[in-house]
């Protein structure tokens, strides 16, 4: 017994050392409640969970509670994460894009640097700078983690391109007008769109190659208009491509635009990097298959102010911790989390925002270390309208967005309407 009892009051006695910080091992403890807004089996929430059970078992001594609670219906979910926020209840995770409403959760204290964070930890120059600059704020602020490296690419048929007499993938804009007219007149889907996003990123295009995301930064602040000149081309050519959707476009869901490119009824698909195991687009050798071709961003005139190697990279929506909730026992476990999570991260399939070890970024398929090529060349990244807009925002500019496409407005009218939206927010 009194063998035990010595054991015991040993143990409480004893002292680790977390960031230069002495925590008696009988205290220690860390609780972390997680609300996101990813579907519970994507392969970040998976790869963390895998980590956290291993955290768990290499600290025995650590009373480590580690709960998430995925909410992957966008508008159920920012309902939520408002209501939490305004009552002052925010979890200690939290999913947000770098919008105007995350600015002001920063402005008041409530959101951890992780410019700061990473450097602490010295993690910084691991972190893919996409996952960095992806997720700051306007005022260049970075406090959000991202935890993906995705590129943005329109994916296309090799077998149907070649139907249609298609010889060469598009360079420009007209271009890729002119494919889609060759395989819409040999009966064949030119190309597959559904959802609530990828309309966005067809219209961004004009006006990211125009001006960069100058217009789009803008137009969401209220210091310029969503009717100036780049805004208008957008709008004209979402009208133009939108003629080579498949029927019922505006009704379809993201597992529509995906089930049709990936049982070849449709030639065409853009989507992220994220899609290659969706879509079935990767073959046993963990490779693009052959039929299966991408391209990049077109060009649209000699007017523009971004080149060809300049598109979408990014790393998906960002999670913040709350700023009193990072203490000694937080950043051990953020460490441990960072560098763990690229091998974690990629055994699903899944670039990470963690740079992989130089060996492991080697063995990697080709196509993953095409994808890490691209995303090191983009020089201005383009901004995705959904992101640095008000969330509130989202869901009227992407109704207003499909009726402009349908044809059932005019670009003007549809900048017009954005505008009004926008100054009401105000």
């Amino acid at each position: 017994m009194k063998k035990r009892i010595l054991i015991a009051a040993l143990t409480a006695a004893m002292a680790s050392s977390i960031f230069g910080v002495t925590v008696n091992a009988a205290e220690r403890e860390l609780n972390i409640n997680w609300l996101s807004s990813r579907s519970a089996s994507e392969s970040a929430i998976l790869a963390i969970q895998d980590i956290a059970k291993q955290y768990q078992e290499e600290n025995p001594d650590l009373d480590f509670n580690f709960e998430i609670e995925n909410i992957s219906d966008r508008t159920a979910y920012l309902q939520k994460l408002k209501i939490l926020a305004a009552s002052d209840e925010l979890p200690e995770w939290f999913d947000s894009d770098p919008d105007t409403w995350f600015a002001d959760i920063v402005a008041d204290g409530k959101a951890y640097s992780f410019e700061d964070l990473y450097k602490e930890l010295g993690m910084y120059d691991q972190i893919f700078p996409i996952s960095k600059e992806y997720a700051r704020l306007s005022d260049g602020s970075l406090n959000l983690m991202t935890l993906q490296c995705n590129t943005e690419y329109f994916f296309y048929n090799k077998d149907l391109f070649e139907q249609a007499g298609i010889t060469e993938t598009p360079k420009t804009f007209d271009e890729l007008l002119a494919d889609c007219k060759l395989l819409q007149d040999q009966e064949i889907i030119p190309i597959a769109m559904g959802g609530d996003w990828p309309i966005l990123r067809y219209f961004a295009q004009v006006p990211f190659r125009l001006t960069g995301n100058e217009y789009i930064e803008n137009a969401v602040s209220g210091e310029g208009s969503f009717g100036e000149e780049a805004g208008l081309k957008g709008a004209q050519f979402i009208q133009d491509i939108a003629q080579y959707f498949q029927e019922g476009w505006s009704s379809a869901d993201y597992d529509t635009m995906i089930d049709l490119f990936a049982s070849g009824q449709a030639a065409i698909m853009y989507n992220g990097t994220w899609a290659l195991d969706q879509a079935d687009m990767i073959g046993e050798d963990e490779n693009i298959k052959d039929n299966i071709g991408y391209f990049t961003m077109p060009t649209y005139s000699d007017a523009d102010v971004t080149t060809a190697t300049d598109f979408f990279a990014n790393s998906g929506i960002g999670t913040a911790i709350r700023t009193d909730a990072v203490d000694d026992e937080m950043k051990a476990w953020m460490k441990y989390l960072l560098e763990h999570y690229a091998d974690a991260s990629l055994s699903y399939n899944q670039l990470p925002s963690v740079m992989p070890d130089e060996e492991t970024m080697q063995s990697l398929p080709k196509v993953y270390q095409q994808i890490i090529e691209d995303v090191s060349n983009v020089k201005e990244y383009a901004k995705c309208w959904d992101v640095v807009i008000d969330s509130a925002l989202v869901e009227p500019l992407e109704k207003e967005t499909v009726i402009l496409a349908l044809g059932q407005e005019t670009p003007e009218e549809w900048a017009a309407n954005m505008d009004e939206y926008v100054k009401n927010q105000k």
